[in-house]
């Protein structure tokens, strides 16, 4: 059975954890994805009796939470969590969204009448203002490039770990050159940002060069992104942080700070090219199932990750949460592989009977250094 849904992402920080499964759990959402990150800052210190201040890196522990909603809740929901965790607080996390197919064996039930009435319907859907880029490099070179991303002033790295198939497993004993652990960054950033952000992280990433990773970006509705980029003692009435929101308000959107200059602009300047991303959830047997299929029919490489799966419906506050282990697969393809891949997977059995599997359908770009490496 396909769906068109809202996929929301919250990354919070561990501090709202318990108030974000509440709102969770007041709004019955029936399946919820959570994976454990971190979210990177640049924190001043001073050396030896004040001498050679200097900045550092700081890591402040979070957790994913991936789910999905009828669009007409999308934007109803995500006030709700924010205003609920008071996510617009510094520091605190980000939340997004984007328009997906969905692919399952059952669907999703949703408590219609309770988000009626604590969300209200939209009446229509939100301009998709941000970039989320993702960039997945081996493990122990994302410090270098968060810190890269927070020097620029750009956003708040979101880090977590996965590993790499695929390209790996095609070169034979070349392979042990290529490290199967890898760290995934992710960037919130303002859309007119993005090819700012493709352009310094190919580069010092390698990501031009077969084996170092790869990268790609998806457009997101993204009403609150952490700014947070610098920990330190408050020495104003209002938080740089806060400054910025109610600017982003003032003018309706964040392109009034957007670091690059589109005046010079062109058409061939654009050098991405559209795909597809499909990110599979499942159990290990199934998620195995999806991998080989995907590498057999067209597609270059693969991440995978564990995650947890919880059910926040259906039990109140003496019983235990509903909680599965799962695994996320996930890979992009090009527009000539998607739908003959899509058809082999239907052949597999995978979204039969009862199955639980999800599979996750949305358009994706990447820079063509990247792509035609």
């Amino acid at each position: 059975m396909q769906n068109k849904l809202s996929g929301i992402i919250c990354v919070a920080d561990m501090n709202i954890a318990k108030t974000m499964d509440q709102c969770l759990k007041d709004l019955a959402i029936p399946e919820v994805f959570v994976q454990h990150a971190k979210q990177m800052s640049l924190v001043d210190h001073q050396g030896i009796l004040g001498l050679r201040p200097g900045t550092r890196l700081e890591e402040r522990r979070a957790l994913i939470y991936r789910f999905y909603v009828p669009s007409v809740f999308e934007e109803g929901i995500m006030h709700r969590i924010t205003e609920t965790t008071d996510l617009k607080m510094g520091g605190r996390g980000c939340i997004l969204a984007q328009h997906i197919d969905l692919r399952r064996g059952t669907p999703l039930s949703f408590d219609i009448e309770k988000l009626t009435r604590v969300c209200g319907n939209a009446d229509k859907l939100q301009y998709e203002e941000h970039a989320l880029i993702s960039c997945i490099v081996p493990r122990g070179s994302g410090n270098s490039l968060a810190r890269t991303m927070l020097e620029l002033g750009v956003c708040v790295p979101v880090v977590f770990f996965g590993t790499g198939m695929g390209v790996r497993d095609k070169l034979g004993l070349l392979r042990i050159t290529i490290p199967i652990e890898k760290e995934i960054l992710w960037l919130v950033v303002p859309r007119s940002d993005a090819e700012l952000v493709e352009k310094t992280l190919i580069p010092r990433a390698r990501l031009d060069v077969p084996g170092q990773g790869f990268l790609y970006k998806l457009f997101v509705h993204a009403p609150v992104v952490n700014l947070r980029i610098r920990q330190g003692k408050r020495t104003h009435a209002a938080t740089m942080e806060q400054v910025i929101a109610a600017l982003d308000e003032v003018h309706g959107s964040s392109d009034w700070r957007r670091l690059g200059s589109n005046r010079h602009r062109s058409v061939h300047e654009e050098k991405t090219i559209n795909t597809y991303g499909l990110f599979f959830i499942g159990k290990e047997e199934e998620v195995e199932v999806f991998r080989r299929t995907a590498l057999e029919n067209g597609a270059r490489g693969a991440t995978h990750n564990y995650l947890e799966m919880r059910n926040y419906s259906g039990f109140d506050n003496e019983q235990s949460m509903e909680s599965h282990s799962r695994e996320l697969c996930d890979t992009i393809v090009s527009h000539d592989v998607v739908e003959n891949l899509q058809n082999v997977l239907t052949k597999t059995g995978l979204f039969d009977g009862k199955s639980t599997c999800v599979l996750k359908t949305f358009n994706v770009e990447m820079h063509t250094a990247v792509y035609r490496r």
